[in-house]
């Protein structure tokens, strides 16, 4: 798959459903940078996921999922989706 294509970026997030997991991390694994962290939650809005947001110290950490909340979490998150 070709990095940053919409195909690689819905696979990597299927992989990592239910987790929470580095942002920069997820990015690089889908051929992104985190100034083009957008065009991963514009490939994403058309699926039925459940993407949350959150700030760890000086991390961002994201949790994607198909219904479950982030209650692994012990940080504050918010909704994007």
């Amino acid at each position: 798959m070709e990095a940053g294509s919409k195909t690689r970026i819905i696979a990597a997030a299927k992989k990592n459903i239910d987790r929470a997991i580095s942002m920069q991390s997820l990015l690089k694994v889908m051929g992104l940078n985190f100034e083009k962290r957008t065009e991963m939650l514009e490939a994403l809005s058309k699926e039925s996921l459940h993407i949350w947001l959150a700030q760890d110290s000086q991390q961002h950490v994201i949790f994607i999922s198909k219904g479950k909340l982030p209650s692994d979490m012990d940080l504050p998150t918010y909704q994007w989706q």
